[in-house]
């Protein structure tokens, strides 16, 4: 297209129009526009609607888990059903034959005092003796039984203590395990919504990407037909520039006049010049930079936009904007009222699109 930009490749028309032969030269240039991924939303090797399944596939199996979790029974240990022997101190019975052995020396001891006292006394065997003897005895039998009873009460007692100790020690680890399995489970719940979620906002994204790339797909199919639609008219305009540009610019000219039929002609006014110039090459491009003109007149103004009638100079000449109409716009006023329908071509000179003089 002429003026379109220089960084732009142009395409040869016959390449665009599947004809074969030479063409003329400044062919239509299309807009680089992106190529399409062979999946609409795979990107770097993955599939987000895949992944996002996947997600909720884990979550739903994940919230069943944990739906099927089952507490840990805890239950209170019994004093009664507990075994005490295993907390019994194994040396309470060598404790209570030394003091047995304490208390039998001792007694011995009184027994022989009591003897040597009697024999002095002359009543060694007598009743008084006998009776003493027995008191002693008495006593040494009471006193083994008490300190054997309590002995053996206290370690009962010291058994019984350390059992229940063990029972609440017990009870507290089992509710502490119940505690954490519970825990772990609503974890696990959590867990699986929370990936539940972000599967659905996978999907979320992958619809968002469809639609967003078949509305790129459009877009591009009708930037497409638009060039290939181009391409035709440039062809059309092409083949017959050179007798439309002598009729156009002879009739601008007031050279000639306009026949309207065989009998009726006209002399062309200020519209016809502007249609003149807004067809020389319709919805392309033209030339209009005020420094490839020369012997400029104005000759009217049309839509707030002046319209001057022209000659274009040598350097014109030299990149062929000498093919199109000499009346029409500047582009440096155009650019100030209509920036729109301005473009610099890859000469560095501007350009003016009618089609966007709104």
């Amino acid at each position: 297209m002429a003026g379109a930009s220089g960084q732009q490749t142009a395409v040869p028309l016959q390449r665009m129009m599947g004809m074969t032969g030479a063409a003329p030269t400044g062919g239509i240039v299309p807009a680089n526009v992106p190529k399409p991924a062979s999946s609409p939303n795979q990107f770097g090797g993955g599939d987000i609607n895949t992944a996002s399944a996947r997600s909720i596939a884990g979550a739903m199996a994940g919230t069943g888990q944990a739906m099927g979790y089952n507490p840990q029974q805890v239950q209170a240990g019994q004093l009664a059903t507990t075994n005490l022997a295993q907390y019994q101190n194994p040396y309470t019975q060598q404790v209570i034959d030394a003091q047995a052995q304490d208390v039998l020396r001792n007694a011995q001891l009184g027994l022989n005092q009591l003897g040597t006292q009697a024999q002095r006394a002359g009543a060694f065997g007598g009743s008084r003796h006998g009776i003493a003897m027995g008191e002693i005895g008495r006593g040494v039998a009471e006193t083994l039984g008490q300190q054997s009873a309590g002995l053996r009460q206290a370690g009962f007692q010291q058994a019984q203590q350390m059992a229940q100790q063990d029972i609440a020690s017990r009870m507290q680890a089992n509710l502490a395990n119940q505690q954490a399995g519970l825990s772990g489970a609503q974890f696990r719940l959590g867990a699986a919504n929370q990936l539940g979620q972000l599967g659905n906002l996978g999907f979320g994204i992958g619809q968002t990407i469809n639609q967003n790339l078949m509305q790129q797909g459009a877009q591009q199919q009708a930037m497409q037909q638009q060039l290939m639609d181009l391409a035709a008219q440039r062809y059309a305009g092409y083949t017959a520039a050179p007798s439309q540009s002598l009729g156009y610019v002879s009739t601008a000219l007031g050279a000639s006049t306009i026949p309207q039929s065989s009998q009726v002609t006209r002399q062309p006014g200020l519209y016809d010049y502007l249609t003149m110039a807004s067809n020389v090459a319709p919805r392309m491009m033209q030339y209009s930079d005020i420094r490839l003109k020369t012997n400029v007149e104005k000759v009217g103004d049309w839509k707030g936009v002046n319209i001057y009638r022209w000659e274009w100079n040598a350097k014109a000449k030299e990149i062929g904007a000498d093919k199109f109409a000499e009346i029409g716009v500047i582009a440096q006023e155009v650019r100030e009222s209509h920036p729109q329908a301005v473009t610099t071509d890859k000469n560095g000179y501007l350009v003016v699109n009618y089609d966007k003089i709104k």
